[in-house]
């Protein structure tokens, strides 16, 4: 993780002058891949400041590409994607550790995408990042429990070029089956954060 964040610090200092935005109608179709933390303490009633406790809640995935995406553009401001990712949970939900067990993660994911970036623009120090939230069905599965998921994501992107930048999201992932209570490994709902490199293709006449 920390190696790629250094990497995509380089490439914005270096390529920032340009200031290049890119627009979905442009180029309709959009790949991302990357990695992801998991933190399976969250739940509805997490405050804020547990949502960034690094250390004590997040998986972080030890593979550098452990996410992948595709996505289309609709219209007006929307796309529809699709996506997976997996991962590895050795830190559970207070009062259901596992000790010294790690257990595989596997995620598959829908999402109605909105650009909020006409609406909302983000600047700092110079440069711009364009925001956008989501929300669509999932299925996770890892140990005993798997079943389906409502996610809540929220979003920016930054163009490095007319077509490639990179990807910043975090999504809650609330669970929609009925899990046993033996089995629920989490408190009803989990985060994931990712960071992704960003390819958009197919452009229009």
């Amino acid at each position: 993780m920390k190696k790629i964040i250094t990497l995509l610090s380089i490439l914005i200092l270096i390529i920032n002058p340009l200031e290049i935005r890119s627009q979905d109608k442009d180029y309709p179709w959009q790949i991302s891949f990357g990695t992801n933390a998991v933190d399976i303490e969250a739940d509805t009633n997490t405050s804020i400041s547990e949502f960034f406790n690094v250390n004590g809640n997040w998986n972080v995935s030890k593979s550098p590409i452990s996410m992948f995406s595709v996505s289309k553009y609709v219209s007006g401001n929307f796309s529809f994607g699709v996506g997976a990712s997996f991962n590895s949970i050795s830190k559970y939900a207070t009062d259901r550790e596992l000790s010294n067990i790690t257990n595989d993660y596997f995620s598959i994911d829908a999402m109605l995408k909105y650009d909020l970036s006409e609406l909302l623009s983000i600047k700092v120090l110079g440069t711009t990042f364009e925001p956008f939230v989501g929300i669509g069905p999932g299925w996770t599965s890892f140990n005993d429990q798997d079943g389906l998921t409502a996610n809540f994501s929220l979003g920016v992107n930054y163009w490095l070029t007319e077509t490639f930048g990179v990807v910043a999201m975090s999504e809650y992932k609330h669970n929609l089956d009925d899990i046993d209570d033996g089995l629920m490994l989490d408190e009803g709902g989990t985060m994931r954060w990712s960071l992704m490199f960003v390819i958009k293709f197919g452009k229009t006449e």
